[in-house]
């Protein structure tokens, strides 16, 4: 199978390039300067319109299985297909979660049988519950391996506690402590992967709670419920725990300021450390909540106009590396249970690239920023680059083909979620998505799948740093 693209503009990692692009038998096979003669069964002439790398959403809960009821794999690569994006990393707290290697056999079977996008799997890190897991499930092939710092989960099945205030604590797993965490860092880091976090201190957050006095009954209590310092202490310690054992440590879902200027400290430092924010964090802003109500309720919360401009300042400058969409469907009825009660989480798979593409056409981001963080650097950060997040030869022939004259209209009846309502609906955006191609092959066109469904997994391949990796003593030791 031989496809040309032919007339675009090509956003690379050196800038952006006029030139046509060959895709043989899923590969790209040549990269041409436009009008020259070349053989293909079929071509897309793509003139006034940008070729970026296969754009990659890094952070999706499909709720599969165990939650189908939210959503499913199928339903949530259709949208991630249908709204532009070439491949999706899942994450691991579905039921039962991804916390052994046995299991995560059993999550990439399953999902490749429904998949529209090539995807990865995370795997969760549980502190001494499964440390002895993390190697085996990055020999597996897993992206990275995540915590969640701020949440307990079900002792039996590993799924989120969204207020485990209220529930009986013999049916609580504890976010490991800050001893636990220690060694969790070095496992990963003797195996060369990437340790990511949801970054909430617990302590402070209960503290913060108690404080209120109340339940949560506005946006404001639930700010001051769920404070920015509890993002940035979780943060901070990670980060030390990154220097001291040279793991590589990633923040995800990164929403204040005070967070993003650990990171830039922490980056200046010299530490590994690396992060995500999503596009909840770059549109909305806490004034919102008036209209949308709980249906807005993420963790971490989305804040003020200060933390946005101050999460898009370090996207320009390159200290926050990657943008992930956090979708996390529930249903509607609990989503408007109230800000105490509705669980955090939303749609976002099928408007991440929407939302961002309006974003590069109106100026908040170069078309070579957004392939770097919606494309390249995330397949660097998991391990999958250059195989995907690349327009060189021999990869992966993924491509967005973006029409920056274009308009794209967010409608809820028009996403392929189980339950399609997103806070973005009637949203009138700059900027479309023409066309996606998968492996040298057309998969979407005009937001509607082309052929048959064909993702397939994409295992990651970090490379091993144990002689950078420091042994940890006991604490106290000497």
């Amino acid at each position: 199978m031989r496809l040309l693209v032919r007339n675009g503009t090509l956003v690379t990692e050196n800038g952006l390039v006029e030139a046509d692009v060959l895709c043989v038998d899923g590969v790209i096979g040549a990269i041409y300067e436009h009008g020259r003669e070349v053989e293909a069964d079929e071509s897309i002439d793509a003139a006034g319109k940008l070729i970026f790398p296969g754009f990659i959403d890094p952070h999706v809960h499909s709720r599969d299985p165990g939650n189908t009821h939210k959503e499913t794999f199928q339903r949530s690569t259709l949208g991630a297909l249908c709204g532009g994006l070439t491949t999706i990393l899942e994450m691991p707290n579905a039921v039962p979660a991804v916390s052994t290697a046995e299991i995560f056999a059993e999550r990439r079977a399953q999902h490749e049988e429904v998949a529209w996008v090539d995807f990865g799997l995370w795997g969760l890190a549980l502190g001494p519950e499964n440390d002895e897991e993390i190697p085996k499930m990055f020999e597996a092939g897993a992206v990275g391996v995540k915590f969640f710092w701020g949440y307990a989960l079900d002792k039996e099945t590993k799924s989120l506690i969204y207020n485990f205030a209220a529930a009986p604590p013999e049916s609580l797993l504890l976010p490991p402590e800050n001893g636990e965490v220690l060694k969790m860092f070095a496992t990963a880091a003797r195996t060369g992967g990437v340790l990511a976090a949801h970054c909430e201190d617990r302590h402070v957050l209960a503290s913060s709670a108690a404080a209120l006095g109340h339940p949560i009954r506005t946006y404001d209590d639930l700010l001051a419920a769920r404070p920015a310092v509890a993002e940035a202490v979780s943060i901070a310690v990670g980060a030390q725990f990154a220097r001291a054992t040279s793991c590589r440590f990633h923040v995800v879902h990164m929403a204040s300021e005070e967070g993003a200027t650990v990171v830039r400290e922490a980056q200046a430092a010299g530490i590994p450390v690396t992060a995500e924010t999503c596009p909840q964090y770059l549109t909305l802003t806490a004034d919102d909540a008036e209209e949308l109500g709980p249906l807005m309720k993420v963790y971490p919360p989305v804040r003020h106009k200060s933390d946005q401009d101050t999460l898009w300042k370090a996207i320009q400058e390159g200290s926050i590396a990657s943008i992930g969409s956090d979708h996390a469907p529930h249903l509607v009825a609990e989503k408007m249970a109230g800000f105490e009660d509705a669980p955090a989480g939303g749609l976002g798979v099928e408007t991440i690239v929407p939302l961002l593409v309006d974003a590069m056409v109106t100026g908040k981001i170069t078309p070579e920023r957004l392939a770097e963080v919606l494309s390249t650097s995330t397949a660097s950060i998991y391990g999958i680059y250059p195989r995907k997040g690349s327009l060189q030869l021999g990869t992966d022939a993924d491509m967005t083909i973006v029409d920056p004259t274009g308009t794209t209209v967010i409608r809820n009846e028009d996403m392929h979620a189980l339950n399609p309502v997103t806070t973005w609906d009637g949203w009138e955006l700059r900027g479309s998505v023409d066309a996606s191609i998968i492996r040298g092959k057309v998969a979407m066109r005009d937001g509607s799948p082309v052929g048959e469904r064909r993702g397939i997994f994409i295992p990651a391949a970090h490379t091993a740093r144990i002689e950078d990796a420091a042994e940890v003593a006991p604490v106290g030791a000497s």
